[in-house]
């Protein structure tokens, strides 16, 4: 009787441990993302996930601008070098049927599944859709956030005599209108009124689809399930170049060649009065030792055009190629990267949560106010246009927008090349 009640308790004991102890031992999984700081911080906490899943993780971090390559030749519809691979919302449609549907992937044995409608906050989870599914589970709140600084809105004799000057109250721009009144008005203080974006890379893109999508006019849109079709209306694009044009009058010298890091300077240096960032590098405004201005920004949604607000989103998602044969563990990865738990300490590492419970968690919100200026804006968040072939699309935008915003061409004539180009990557692909 003694053997067999320890003979039942040791089994006991292994079923327990499989069951709720490293569940996953003996399995390793292949995990290829970007690399910067916070996937750094997400490195230095894996060995806490694999002694709760018994999960080995071989952790690949490789420059964002080469994971586009590095995905196209490791992922294909029957082999995969990756378990987990991330994507760039704008990639999205280049590789989602690869990936399995979010709807697919299991429950995690560790760690809770994330519900993409009330564990995210709105409009994260649409920068991973893509065919009528979601293709991964995104893990960052990443999108345009409008900077202000504070101390100029409520300088007692600025607002005086702006509403002199202009009938209304000096304050944080809600409109390009209003941008472009407090701009002028600033100019006589000495102070840029706003910071372009004019490298050429994928930001003059997000400038040009920000600006368009305000005015109340889309580049792409999906006819059908097969086909696309160019939908920019001439007006309304030139409309939103002639006010970028006018914008830039009031920024500072070398705007035609602004990327960055001069913009980031500018700011920090007491210059701009308003411009739009992206999350990651907003820390960089609020730190003493590298910024004259910390603490006196003001962040929201950017101002409206003739149309809308239209802050450009920039998730990333993980996604589980369709031919890996590690989903299960792949998925508990993912689950644990997006947990509440993980994600409190990969906040402090710069991580801008996707999650609403850590996005407005009070803790965080106290010390980095801009998450509230995130959260309005993904309410108001656009995508770039979602399209397999995109970044010869995206070329051909940034290119000819740059054109007509710096005047090497009329606005006029950059929306002709530009309808005439993007018309041409649609017949090049058979559309």
């Amino acid at each position: 009787m003694k053997k067999g009640t320890i003979f039942l308790i040791l089994v006991s004991l292994i079923v327990s441990n499989f069951l709720f102890g490293q569940p996953y031992k003996g399995t390793t999984i292949r995990v290829l993302v970007w690399d910067d700081a916070l996937t750094v911080a997400v490195d230095s906490m894996i060995k806490e996930f694999e002694q709760e899943t018994g999960i080995k993780v071989i952790f690949e971090r490789l420059p964002s601008g080469s994971i586009l390559e590095k995905t196209a030749v490791s992922v294909s519809s029957n082999r995969t070098d990756y378990d987990l691979v991330s994507v760039d919302e704008p990639f999205v449609p280049q590789f989602g049927n690869l990936f399995t549907p979010y709807s697919q992937w299991p429950q995690g044995k560790v760690y809770k599944k994330v519900d993409l409608e009330n564990d995210l906050i709105s409009g994260v989870a649409e920068g991973s859709y893509w065919n009528g599914e979601y293709r991964g589970l995104p893990i960052n709140g990443n999108v345009y956030v409008w900077m202000t600084r504070n101390d100029i809105v409520t300088n007692y004799k600025y607002k005086e005599e702006f509403k002199q000057s202009y009938g209304y109250e000096l304050n944080v721009p809600q409109t390009f209108e209003q941008l472009l009144d407090i701009s002028e008005f600033l100019s006589t203080k000495g102070i840029y009124g706003f910071a372009p974006f004019t490298k050429n890379t994928e930001g003059a893109t997000c400038e040009a689809i920000l600006m368009f999508e305000s005015y109340g006019t889309s580049v792409l849109k999906p006819v059908g399930e097969n086909d696309f079709e160019v939908v920019l209306d001439k007006e309304k694009a030139v409309e939103a170049m002639n006010m970028y044009k006018a914008l830039c009058e009031f920024a500072p010298p070398g705007w035609q060649d602004m990327g960055h890091s001069e913009r980031i300077a500018a700011f920090n240096q007491g210059k701009v009065f308003s411009m739009f960032q992206w999350p990651a590098i907003v820390p960089d405004h609020e730190d003493p030792d590298q910024s004259l201005v910390y603490g006196r920004i003001h962040y929201s949604a950017p101002p409206a055009g003739t149309s809308r607000r239209a802050p450009i989103r920039g998730t990333w998602m993980l996604g589980i190629p369709n031919a890996s044969k590690n989903k299960e563990a792949a998925a508990e990865f993912a689950y644990w990267w997006s947990s509440y738990e993980a994600g409190k300490e990969l906040v402090k590492a710069g991580m801008t949560p996707a999650r609403r419970d850590l996005l407005l968690a009070p803790e965080f919100v106290s010390e980095k106010p801009y998450f509230l200026g995130i959260f309005e804006s993904m309410n108001y968040s656009v995508s770039r246009p979602r399209f397999e072939h995109y970044a010869e699309v995206s070329d051909v935008i940034k290119v000819n927008w740059l054109a007509g915003v710096t005047g090497r061409v009329t606005p006029e004539t950059a929306v002709d090349n530009m309808i005439r180009e993007v018309n041409g990557v649609l017949a090049k692909y058979g559309y």
